[in-house]
């Protein structure tokens, strides 16, 4: 029951930042909130559209697939527009590629509307790729020092959120996932998700908050 009301609450707290984006406007003349939107907007999709056929017993696995597929996508999109370094670009370029075509070795779990299974390779190696573009984000933040005020740049707030709460997933995935028949186990996963989710909707919310609203023409 308690791991139940977490897993709710994870799923809709991504309704905070979408809220402030509603409520405070934003910048979305930059590429980069657009693609940050993007990737709240997807998520909330997804939760909304998850839990209710989870409701009536509809099989939704591939959703998330999809979904993973989609926003790693975004994600490599998004520091390949950010990061500055010819090297850091080329790389990003190259995990675009990576986080598009990887789910497709396992394209059943993409196809099969009734697939029980994540898919293989999608969460693991994106979610690393996903790692190591925000740790040459921040490498690239700290060696420039362009920015005066971190707490109040957008981009901090969503590298830091999506660190976190990758970092705590992907590698208890991994740790965890050959026991997944265990339910202890796999309640155990689900639970770390689910507390790792609400903390990444504080960080997006933060995200969202800083994000210049523009200012009416006089």
């Amino acid at each position: 029951m308690f791991i139940k009301f977490i897993s709710l609450l994870a799923d809709f707290s991504i309704l905070i930042p979408f809220l402030i984006f509603i409520i405070r406007g934003a910048d979305i003349l930059l590429i980069a909130n657009k693609i940050i939107l993007g990737y709240i907007s997807l998520m909330l999709l997804r939760n909304i559209i998850t839990s209710i056929m989870a409701e009536f017993s509809v099989y939704n696995i591939y959703l998330y697939n999809w979904h993973n597929l989609i926003n790693f996508t975004l994600i490599t999109l998004l520091y390949y527009y950010v990061l500055q370094k010819r090297n850091f670009k080329l790389i990003a370029f190259v995990f675009i590629f990576i986080a598009t075509l990887i789910p497709f070795l396992d394209y059943q779990s993409l196809f099969d509307t009734k697939t029980i299974y994540f898919n293989r390779f999608s969460y693991n190696i994106s979610g690393c790729l996903a790692i190591i573009l925000i740790l040459l984000f921040f490498y690239e933040l700290i060696q420039n020092l362009q920015v005066p005020e971190l707490k109040s740049f957008p981009l901090f707030w969503f590298s830091a959120g999506v660190l976190f709460y990758y970092s705590g997933t992907v590698f208890s995935y991994l740790f965890i996932k050959d026991t997944f028949n265990n339910l202890e186990a796999r309640n155990q996963y689900w639970l770390i998700d689910s507390l790792l989710s609400i903390v990444l909707s504080i960080f997006l919310s933060l995200t969202v908050w800083y994000m210049k609203p523009i200012k009416p023409l006089k």
